[in-house]
């Protein structure tokens, strides 16, 4: 429809629409379509991002990175794409220590009483651990929302006991609901047992 009002405008046709895309099509598929070097997918997904790369105008390998994301989810594609160009740990190990050179330099932030030095921080504590995720094949936003979930779930389970005790949120010192709240996570844990899994 697009393309026929467009034919009436005299601008193109379906035919510059099909012609284009299959050029595209070709041009970004060079292992399937004509001679490449790529031998395995990913020095396939490399070289499909410098296709693409040479394509745009724009002067930075980043600047495609959508700005609307949620934040978990733009941190780790950002993680993801450098990691193509080689710009990523190799070691699981690695990580974990950003993590927690990230954690100390945020104790330290927060030390200082400097609110911009803190936000600063504790953002780079989240894009650490982000990147963690991503080295442990996990989806940061999933796993982030999972813990919500329980968390949640958990908060639901203290304010029943609560009630059950003939108490209210907000009346109970932190003592007590500190000590409900471990019992409704010691219950939880034999509920649901923590599978032994492997880290990547």
């Amino acid at each position: 429809m697009h393309a026929e009002i467009a034919c009436e405008a005299g601008r193109f046709d379906i035919d510059n629409v099909i012609g284009e895309v299959s050029e595209k099509l070709v041009r970004r598929h060079p292992h399937v379509f004509g001679k490449s070097d790529a031998r395995d997918s990913g020095a396939v997904l490399k070289q499909w991002e410098a296709i693409k790369r040479d394509e745009k105008a724009s002067k930075h390998y980043l600047d495609g990175l959508p700005a609307a994301l949620p934040a978990l989810m733009r941190a780790q594609k950002a993680q993801s794409k450098a990691a193509r160009v080689n710009f990523d740990w190799t070691e699981l190990r690695d990580v974990l220590a950003k993590v927690e050179e990230e954690l100390g330099e945020t104790k330290s932030a927060i030390a200082s009483q400097d609110r911009q030095l803190i936000d600063d921080e504790i953002g780079d504590l989240l894009f650490a651990v982000v990147n963690l995720a991503r080295k442990c094949k996990l989806d940061a936003e999933s796993a982030l929302q999972t813990a919500t979930d329980k968390f949640v779930a958990r908060f639901n389970r203290l304010e029943s006991e609560l009630r059950s005790r003939g108490k209210r949120l907000g009346d109970v010192d932190l003592a007590e609901l500190d000590e409900i709240w471990n019992q409704i996570k010691q219950t939880s844990n034999i509920e649901h047992p923590t599978p032994n899994a492997e880290l990547p």
